[in-house]
């Protein structure tokens, strides 16, 4: 009886673990209903429609961006998602969220298909650094400077310190709003942009802040218009209608052969750099994009290219080739952190224990982080980051091993040799008093005695006799050197 007694209650305990693993997939409060991994904006259509298959009434659209030393991994264990490749999601408060578009084009695109709504993610380093703040929500920013939202537009800033992350945005936001491409107002304040700013530590937080009242027809309409505004559709009814007949011809032409460069150019460094470190991922990346852009030349003329959406296609390409290969770079730069880590390690095994252990393994330590420099000097992106990184990893490393061995008994550190201190003076008077520098010290009783002209003194004999006479004369010196003593 105790046995199966014991049996049953495992298994209530496993169904209501399986049950709580089922239904704790939630996002800041909200449970995830719908996901989609097609293409930005359009993903967030097919999560709306999803939230209307399970009755959801009313509905709100936000698009998140983050700052550029946030990972993939990262942005996708913010909302618990598993699946990294999910480009949009729907929770059951009604909320259709659009997760960081890799391109500038779909950056801006999906700024417009959700209403001007953003929610920005700061992290700590960026912050510090002031650098890569702006790199998605600038195009964002201007994107809906143009399509004039006015008070519907709202931006709800991320991060652990709220005040402080205030301060540092928008004194790094100045020299930026100042070059936004604004048709009805000057912009030199986040507030001139969004009609609500505000900072908070969390994304539950700033979900719970984001409006969900339109009907879901309201958000269909606002992501078709968006869409249909884009130079990127390959559909006629997606260019403007205000637009030059060499334009339309560019767009409907360039359009799907930039995007299928793009996949071409992204498929080829993938499949190159798979679960593997490739020695000149650097020129893989140049060699791929100079690829793309002849691929797009190849299809193109003179007149295509001129034109002004021509050469807007062209320069979207290379943004996109840029931020696709991002992921691939960071991944390459992690590999080679593992490879030149094991390589380091082989090197250790190699010295001898002695008392000049630890300055021969800073040696090692040394030679292996040029050699990472070395292999990553012609990354598309900074190595700094991961240089740094490593170079602490060996030196923790290389402490951890030194304490290991000292308290072992197996090395002792070379003793310090003592210092030599050598000091050097002169001797102000070598030769005895000098009244020029210490007239006190002569030894005069009052007036000093000088040898007259013909050289020739009156001591009375009884000064011979006291023999003190000498004590009453001293050299003459020159007239403008002469000292009295009264």
């Amino acid at each position: 009886k105790s046995y199966h007694h014991s049996r049953k209650t495992m298994a209530r305990s496993t169904t209501r673990l399986l049950a709580f693993l089922l239904l704790s997939r939630f996002t800041a409060g909200s449970r995830i209903l719908a996901e989609s991994d097609s293409k930005l904006p359009m993903s967030l259509s097919t999560v709306i429609s999803d939230l209307e298959a399970e009755d959801i009434k009313t509905l709100g659209t936000a698009c998140f961006l983050t700052s550029r030393s946030v990972s993939k991994a990262k942005k996708a264990e913010i909302f618990g998602l598993e699946d990294l490749t999910t480009t949009a999601f729907g929770t059951d408060s009604g909320l259709c969220m659009a997760l960081s578009p890799i391109s500038i084009p779909e950056v801006a695109s999906t700024a417009a298909a959700c209403g001007g709504n953003v929610l920005f993610y700061a992290s700590e380093e960026d912050l510090l650094r002031g650098e890569g703040l702006f790199d998605t929500l600038g195009p964002a920013m201007e994107r809906i400077l143009g399509e004039n939202f006015g008070s519907t537009s709202s931006l709800f800033v991320v991060a652990d310190d709220p005040v402080s992350a205030k301060a540092k945005l928008e004194e790094a936001a100045s020299g930026v709003l100042s070059n936004l491409v604004s048709p009805t107002k000057k912009v030199a304040l986040l507030e001139d942009v969004f009609a609500k700013v505000e900072y908070v530590q969390n994304v539950k937080e700033a979900m719970a802040l984001c409006e969900t009242t339109n009907e879901p027809a309201v958000e269909q309409a606002t992501i078709a218009s968006a869409v249909a505004s884009d130079f990127w559709q390959t559909s006629p009814v997606a260019i403007e209608s205000s637009m030059s007949s060499k334009d339309l011809a560019a767009a409907r032409h360039l359009g799907p052969a930039a995007r299928k460069a793009l996949d071409n150019a992204i498929s080829t460094v993938s499949a190159m750099s798979k679960d593997k470190v490739v020695p000149n991922f650097g020129d893989l990346c140049d060699v791929a994009t100079q690829r793309a852009m002849e691929e797009l030349d190849e299809v193109s003329s003179p007149m295509l290219t001129s034109s002004k959406t021509g050469k807007q296609i062209r320069e979207n390409l290379k943004h996109d080739i840029a931020a696709a290969i991002d992921e691939l770079c960071q991944e390459q730069l992690e590999m080679l952190k593992v490879a030149c880590f094991d390589e380091f390690k082989q090197e250790l095994s190699k010295l001898r224990i002695s008392p000049n252990l630890a300055s021969d393994m800073q040696d090692v330590v040394t030679k292996s982080v040029a050699s990472f420099a070395s292999k990553t000097k012609k990354m598309p992106i900074s190595n700094a980051n991961a240089k740094a990184a490593l170079k602490t990893q060996l030196k923790e490393f290389c402490d951890e091993r030194l304490e290991a061995a000292q308290a072992s008994g197996q090395f002792k550190p070379l003793p310090r040799k003592g210092v030599t201190i050598g000091l050097h003076w002169l001797l102000p008077k070598p030769f005895g008093n000098d009244f020029r520098q210490e007239p006190w010290m002569v030894h005069a009783t009052d007036n000093l005695v000088y040898v007259p002209p013909d050289k020739i003194t009156d001591v009375s004999p009884e000064e011979v006799a006291s023999d003190d006479w000498r004590n009453k004369i001293v050299p003459c010196p020159s007239g403008n050197e002469m000292l009295y003593m009264q």
